[in-house]
């Protein structure tokens, strides 16, 4: 699986992308605004692909996200639940917990919490 996603200099985002047997983990690190949810939800996308029973978010290096990442966050989440994938964030940065609970989502992007 590609681990590519979004990295170059213009863009301030990685995501990496692995799977073991039916669950998916994606990493991100770096920025999550207007310039890279584009590639983000794409990596999502080939990894749903892949039909995983789950998908799991590794937002612990995210150090920035803005109401596009958000937006990206709100899409691919309801884009597994319409494949029935589960779907999770796993540690959320103090930056993306802030985005969350300010939005009002913390109920559905961070249930555990």
């Amino acid at each position: 699986m590609r681990d590519d996603w979004g990295s170059s200099q213009a863009a301030q985002l990685r995501v990496a992308a692995s799977q073991e047997g039916a669950e998916a983990v994606i990493t991100l690190e770096g920025e999550l605004d207007h310039s890279t949810a584009k590639g983000f939800v794409a990596c999502v996308l080939e990894v749903l692909d892949t039909k995983p029973s789950s998908v799991t978010v590794d937002a612990h290096r995210l150090t920035f996200s803005d109401s596009s990442g958000l937006s990206a966050w709100l899409r691919v989440g309801g884009l597994a639940f319409v494949d029935q994938v589960a779907f999770r964030i796993r540690d959320p940065s103090p930056t993306l917990r802030r985005v969350v609970e300010v939005s009002g989502t913390e109920d559905w992007l961070l249930p555990e919490e």
